[in-house]
């Protein structure tokens, strides 16, 4: 018995698991959990010490439950809410908001309405540099299978964010654009 209980702990310590290949809405969900983390937001930004850090999603959801598990319960000492949002015009409680794809033919507009606010906007467009030159913040790219960002440092700055230097580091450029 102690030979077969031997030879399965010898098994499982020499099985290396595979793992299917994370998709790309997987990857920019852990990202824009990051994102969270290495932004700060100035206190006027949360009405109580209470208030939740709240997301929002811009147009159709392509993450599925991605978002909510990577964002996970808190970010620092405050609780998450994910919220979906149909046009920019919901989005003055939000912290951060991702630009779905899906909005690509109203994006101008709603990063006009957007960055009036103090919030962190993010997304994916088919032209990164005109959807930072038009006040985005963070935009994604896709580099073969890789996916990467862009950042707008004078839209973060114009906001009223901070942006740590280490998402400064590891961005495909924090000139994103020509701001605004």
């Amino acid at each position: 018995m102690r030979r077969v209980a031997a030879g399965i702990v010898m098994l499982l310590l020499g099985y290396t698991p595979v793992y299917a290949e994370a998709t790309e809405y997987q990857i920019k969900a852990a990202m824009l959990a990051n994102f969270a983390l290495f932004v700060d937001w100035p206190p006027a930004a949360f009405s109580t010490a209470e208030s939740p850090f709240v997301a929002c999603v811009l147009g159709e959801d392509p993450f599925g439950p991605w978002l909510k598990h990577e964002l996970g319960e808190r970010v620092g000492s405050r609780r998450v809410e994910i919220r979906h949002l149909e046009k920019a015009e919901d989005a003055p409680e939000c912290h951060l908001v991702f630009i779905c794809r899906s909005e690509q033919p109203r994006l101008k507009q709603m990063l006009t309405s957007l960055s009036k606010t103090g919030v962190l906007i993010v997304g994916e467009s088919s032209d990164v540099t005109d959807f930072c030159r038009n006040g985005g913040m963070i935009g994604f790219v896709m580099e073969g299978r890789k996916v990467r960002f862009k950042l707008n440092a004078n839209a973060v700055a114009k906001a009223g964010l901070k942006i740590d230097s280490k998402l400064k580091r590891v961005s495909g450029s924090t000139e994103c654009g020509e701001g605004r």
